[in-house]
């Protein structure tokens, strides 16, 4: 398996397996698919694909936290795994290369919002150097339920700390 930067042709099977998450009403408040172009704009930079066999098996991506200028190093991650290939530890490698690339590029935070039920991803990121810092009770309705998310933070060790003299 490889992970590597996600192409415009990756988009169908990218998609394909966010429509998974969608599906298992576990994964996100989205109840459709964007279009490529949506996503694109949505995900400016870092995308990264897991693929095995040719065939694009997860993706992970991050997207601004916010438009202000301070808080240009602070990313939020998607990170996502087909039915087939989750259990194998492709959602950690992508997880840990988002985090290798996004130190890299300048992020000293990555957050994650994650629905409490979802316990593997909840695992994953805390495997992955992530904190919980709190939960956002009745954040959302999704499918007439409100949902709560547990919100999670990586503080990089070494972005965003200031010398000292």
């Amino acid at each position: 398996m490889i992970v590597r930067d996600l192409r415009p042709d990756d988009w169908p099977s990218v998609c394909a397996i966010y429509e998974d998450g969608i599906r298992s009403g576990d994964a996100t408040f989205e109840t459709e698919t964007p279009t490529w172009e949506a996503w694109d704009a949505a995900h400016p930079e870092l995308r990264l694909v897991a693929e095995r066999d040719d065939d694009v098996v997860g993706w992970a991506a991050l997207s601004p936290a916010s438009g202000r200028a301070c808080y240009h190093g602070v990313g939020e991650v998607s990170v996502y795994v087909a039915e087939g290939a989750r259990g194998a530890g492709r959602g950690r490698e992508l997880l840990v290369a988002l985090v290798e690339r996004s130190e890299q590029a300048g992020y000293w935070t990555l957050t994650a919002g994650v629905f409490p039920e979802n316990e593997a991803s909840i695992r994953l990121h805390k495997a992955c150097g992530f904190r919980e810092v709190g939960v956002r009770e009745r954040l959302a309705e999704l499918r007439g339920a409100w949902r709560d998310v547990v919100l999670l933070e990586r503080r990089s060790t070494l972005m965003g700390t200031c010398a000292t003299t």
